[in-house]
């Protein structure tokens, strides 16, 4: 398992690489793309390696050959590149931002866009991260505590740098971290079955935009009216 498949993209563009190394790249990528559609739509267990050999149109022994491991390889490997891509969103969204609600919100509008254009990385996380961090299989566990943990990690970091400038009131930096991941990813999943319900009415939070601004209000701001309560008290 290796984050090797994050940076394929642009080393196939290389000069320096040899045609028969793109190819290779290439076919990688392929095998890769087809085995995340598939464990999106079937979930790992019903998933089989006949039908990712099938999606990305090579034999099941050409697959073994790129992924010795078979399935279990494959599954992991993709898991790596989603947990790699969304490291990097954080760090690229708070990185250099003027203040921590530029940065939030810069987070927020890259996240929603990326769940919009990786519809089925949104449903695979959605239907295997949990049920993997609690599987009775202690490496599987450990595999998505890890990953989990790292983002977790970083963006506890950034929520504690704003804590310590006076722009976040003191509250416990990964719980808060760790809200703004559950909201971001349940607003997700609210955005996708909107958009999978037949006749549903049209949402105000039908875009990345909208739906940024929806959250960042709901978590910056709060749920209270603030004029009412003042003039209550």
């Amino acid at each position: 398992m290796t984050d090797q498949s994050l940076f394929d993209e642009a080393f196939m563009e290389s000069p320096a690489l040899s045609r028969k190394e793109r190819e290779r790249l290439m076919r990688r990528r392929a095998m890769l793309e087809a085995a995340r559609a598939v464990f999106a739509e079937k979930g790992y267990v019903d998933a089989t390696l006949d039908e990712i050999a099938q999606r990305a149109e090579f034999g099941k022994g050409t697959l073994y050959n790129y992924f010795p491991g078979g399935k279990d390889e494959l599954f992991f490997t993709v898991f790596e590149e989603i947990f790699a891509q969304f490291r990097q969103l954080i760090e690229q969204s708070f990185a250099g931002a003027a203040s921590f609600r530029e940065g939030f919100e810069t987070f927020l509008r890259a996240s929603f866009e990326f769940f919009e254009q990786h519809r089925d990385m949104l449903l695979l996380v959605t239907r295997e991260s949990q049920r993997m961090l609690v599987s009775p299989d202690p490496g599987r566990a450990a595999f998505f505590q890890k990953h989990h943990e790292t983002v977790l990690r970083l963006l506890t970091r950034y929520v504690q740098e704003a804590i310590e400038r006076g722009e976040v009131r003191p509250l416990p930096a990964e719980a808060v971290a760790h809200t703004i991941l559950g909201n971001l990813h349940g607003l997700a999943i609210h955005r996708l079955l909107k958009e999978c319900v037949a006749g549903a009415p049209k949402q105000y939070i039908g875009t990345p935009e909208e739906a940024t601004r929806f959250l960042s209000t709901l978590l910056l701001e709060g749920l209270l009216n603030r004029t009412q309560t003042t003039e209550k008290s």
